[in-house]
């Protein structure tokens, strides 16, 4: 079974809103649809309540609710990790990386890990 580490970002909730949760959802529910082939493993920016919060989000309770499936589910794993170096060990056992854009990328592509860049658009 392949493992994807899937990273997402509070900007794309800070500027987007509504779009930016519509887009977690799409791509949990392929991941989900996959889940027999793929195991997930989602790592939400570890300050993303907080920044929800600090900026008045309109998204924070869409935003737990998803969470929140995700973990009842149990069809993937949530990441945790609430420094670089933690979740670069997480991503460094996974078979490839989709996500928003970050400093773990560049790991990525050093260990020959395919990485894809999410769309909010698409």
């Amino acid at each position: 079974m392949k493992k994807i580490f899937y990273y997402t970002d509070v900007l794309p909730l800070l500027s987007r809103g509504k779009d930016g949760i519509k887009k977690i959802s799409r791509s949990l529910d392929v991941f989900r649809a996959a889940s027999e082939n793929v195991k997930l493993i989602w790592h939400p920016w570890s300050g993303t309540m907080k920044y929800l919060t600090i900026n008045s989000s309109d998204v924070i309770d869409e935003y737990k609710k998803i969470v929140e499936d995700y973990l009842e589910e149990g069809w993937g794993e949530l990441d945790n990790s609430d420094n670089y170096y933690e979740a670069r060990q997480v991503l460094l056992g996974c078979d490839g990386y989709y996500g928003d854009v970050c400093d773990l990328i560049y790991d990525a592509q050093n260990a020959k890990i395919p990485v894809m860049i999410q769309n909010i658009d698409a």
